[in-house]
């Protein structure tokens, strides 16, 4: 429940975001955002499904840019998977924000 700022900086060549998902969604909200890849609008979405598994998101941040995103983070304690969701990307770019 607490406040979080995040300050991401892309030092990558291309666009990337962070996407938080629910506990044990990651697979699903990657997938899903793979499957965005084929529609007109994906890029204005920033490749971010609107599918509830997804809690939190920056856009995309193009390469050499940074983005301060701030959210309240869940009050149940778990394991919230990260992913980056530009296509291709969640199955190598991922992390855990741990909630105790």
């Amino acid at each position: 429940g607490e406040n979080i700022i995040l300050e991401f900086d892309n030092n990558d060549q291309m666009p990337h975001n962070i996407v938080f998902t629910k506990p044990g969604a990651q697979k699903k909200v990657g997938q899903a955002a793979d499957n965005m890849s084929v529609e007109p609008d994906a890029y204005e979405k920033n490749f971010i499904p609107d599918i509830p598994e997804v809690l939190f998101a920056s856009p995309l941040v193009q390469a050499g840019q940074s983005y301060q995103m701030q959210f309240v983070a869940p009050k149940e304690k778990g394991e919230y998977p990260f992913i980056c969701t530009f296509p291709g990307h969640w199955q190598i770019m991922h992390g855990i924000m741990l909630v105790k």
